[in-house]
């Protein structure tokens, strides 16, 4: 069904990814702790799946981001869950981590571990160019919340905390996925060719219309922007937001918008008198 409605290259790792998990991950389950691991292979591979449907290539690294992101959370996901419910999986025959680890410490070692790989994915994206540096702001507040409840299981190995970072995880990966989305480099050209192809009107493309009104919204409310310019009542010089300087370190086009702009919009007030950060940009500017 795969090959005739997607693409072979979908459904071979469809195919593949149902012998890992039926061949290698199931009998792994009683017999060593890996198999963790083994099965955040499987849970990577259909993000992967979804992305070869929709384009037919795994190059790029934008599938690299996907599967990282997928393999990552799920370790201090299930780590978690192990920890909580490892009477049940000793029940039932299930070799995990915890069942070897009576103090917790290996478990709440690897949970923190794997929460810190996970916080370095969006300055990945960003620096690769998957991504705007927004994206790798905002992650501050979603991975910076699961590294610091993977700290306090890595001190209590209590079973609240264990809870409250398993409950947060459920949270976490629906936000990552969905900023890294909003924010991906492969919407805005997306968004781009739709204006361009309806003559600048936005076209049909309903989705592209939303995220560029939420994008425009968040640039008028960016809290750099806000600092240099709306104290003395400047027009927005789109240098001063932390979008475009990201954007134009792989864009040597926006270079001069980002660095002659500060100027620009100082120019159009020559009248106001200029605070502490107003003239700070001015000389940035020059």
């Amino acid at each position: 069904l795969l090959g005739a409605c997607a693409n072979p290259l979908t459904a071979a790792l469809g195919a593949a990814n149902i012998g890992l998990y039926a061949a290698v991950y199931t009998p792994l389950k009683v017999r060593t702790p890996l198999n963790t691991a083994v099965g955040a292979v499987v849970g990577a591979l259909p993000p992967l799946m979804g992305w070869t449907a929709a384009t037919g290539s795994l190059c790029g690294f934008e599938p690299l981001a996907l599967g990282a992101t997928l393999f990552l959370w799920q370790m201090p996901h299930f780590y978690a869950l192990a920890w909580l419910y490892r009477a049940d999986y000793a029940a039932g025959g299930y070799k995990m981590l915890p069942l070897f680890d009576p103090s917790g410490a290996r478990t709440a070692h690897h949970c923190l571990g794997y929460a810190c790989l996970l916080a370095l994915v969006p300055p990945l994206t960003t620096a690769l160019g998957v991504t705007s540096s927004m994206f790798a702001v905002e992650s501050l507040a979603f991975n910076g919340v699961l590294v610091v409840l993977a700290e306090r299981f890595r001190r209590s190995k209590s079973q609240g905390s264990a809870r409250r970072l398993f409950l947060a995880s459920l949270l976490h990966l629906p936000v990552m996925l969905s900023l890294m989305v909003f924010h991906g480099s492969r919407l805005k050209c997306a968004e781009q060719h739709s204006d361009v192809g309806a003559g600048g009107a936005g076209g049909d493309d309903v989705a592209g219309t939303v995220v560029a009104r939420i994008r425009d919204s968040g640039r008028e409310l960016c809290v750099h922007e806000r600092m240099v310019h709306g104290a003395a009542g400047i027009a927005a010089a789109p240098g001063s937001c932390p979008v475009v300087i990201g954007e134009a370190a792989k864009a040597p086009a926006l270079l001069d918008t980002v660095v002659t702009g500060p100027a620009q919009a100082l120019a159009q007030r020559p009248s106001l008198p200029m605070g502490p950060s107003v003239r700070l940009a001015d000389r940035v500017a020059r």
